[in-house]
């Protein structure tokens, strides 16, 4: 004779937690999470935290326990207005900044995890804002207000930017510039700087007057020299034209006073040639009154 075995009972509970499931499965199907061009998304559950592997642009598919965050990888522009520091000579300026930053793809989760699931303008205006604070006070008091409106403003703005970046390049910011606005200093202070305008344009104008004067100067003395070689030129002219006028002279007035003496007789013809000879009387011969 067969055994009939008793057949299980399903309790109740039972039938009620597979209901639950089922409910629960119809209800909380998996979801659709997009990602928008530039950014990259942080995927974290309450389960296992934050995943090392993040979620590039497009359309993805997550569990609804799943939490994504995104943050931006484009070049993103700041500003920050009326940022008051001190100078090397304690001289308080206000500065206005623009700088761009982005966020390093790779190290999203860094940025992730030191913040959590908050928006990239909200980094920005605290932990971005106070770290550029940080390198622009420190650089700003290296310098006086008269260097930081002169030549050394360029050098300012580029030593910022260089401590800026390395402070927060560790936690994924990469800062690709950083532009110093205009310092607006307090009216003491401006004054000084007027003051020491007007006088370096003085000092210029000086400087401008006397090259001036020097080159009128070397322009007189070329002129004088010119006009003193000229004369020597004539002068030396002059006398060698002379001396050629007397040796000239001097050989007609001989002949001169030849023919003036001569006593009418006839002249005197010496050697086989044609030469004449005017007799030229000695000092001894008498006028006869």
């Amino acid at each position: 004779m067969r055994e009939i075995k008793p057949k299980k009972k399903i309790r109740p509970s039972m039938i009620i937690a597979g209901v639950l499931v089922l409910a629960l499965l119809a209800t909380t199907p998996f979801i659709v999470e997009q990602i928008e061009p530039g950014q990259v998304g942080v995927v974290y559950t309450p389960s296992s935290g934050v995943k090392d592997e993040t979620l590039s642009q497009g359309w993805h598919v997550v569990s609804p326990i799943t939490r994504v965050t995104e943050y931006p990888i484009r070049t993103q522009t700041k500003a920050l207005e009326n940022m008051t520091l001190a100078t090397k000579d304690g001289k308080n300026i206000v500065v206005d900044f623009t700088y761009s930053f982005s966020v390093s793809p790779d190290k999203v989760t860094k940025v992730f995890n030191k913040f959590g699931p908050i928006e990239i303008d909200e980094i920005a205006k605290g932990y971005l804002k106070q770290r550029l604070y940080d390198a622009s006070r420190e650089q700003i008091s290296k310098v006086t207000v008269l260097e930081l409106f002169g030549e050394k403003s360029g050098n300012v703005s580029t030593s910022i930017q260089t401590q800026f970046a390395e402070d927060v390049k560790e936690i994924g910011f990469i800062i690709e510039d950083v532009a110093l606005g205009a310092p607006k200093p307090d009216e003491k202070t401006q004054e000084a700087i007027d003051a020491r305008v007007k006088a370096s344009q003085e000092l210029d104008k000086k400087k401008t007057d006397l090259e001036i004067a020097k080159a009128e100067a070397e322009r007189l003395r070329v002129e004088a020299k010119g006009a003193a070689d000229a004369r020597l030129i004539e002068a030396q002219g002059l006398a060698k034209a002379q001396k050629e006028l007397q040796k000239t002279l001097t050989e007609e007035m001989i002949q001169y006073e030849a023919v003036k003496k001569w006593d009418g007789k006839s002249p005197l013809v010496s050697g086989s040639g044609s030469m004449v000879q005017l007799p030229i009387p000695d000092g001894t011969t008498e006028e006869k009154k």
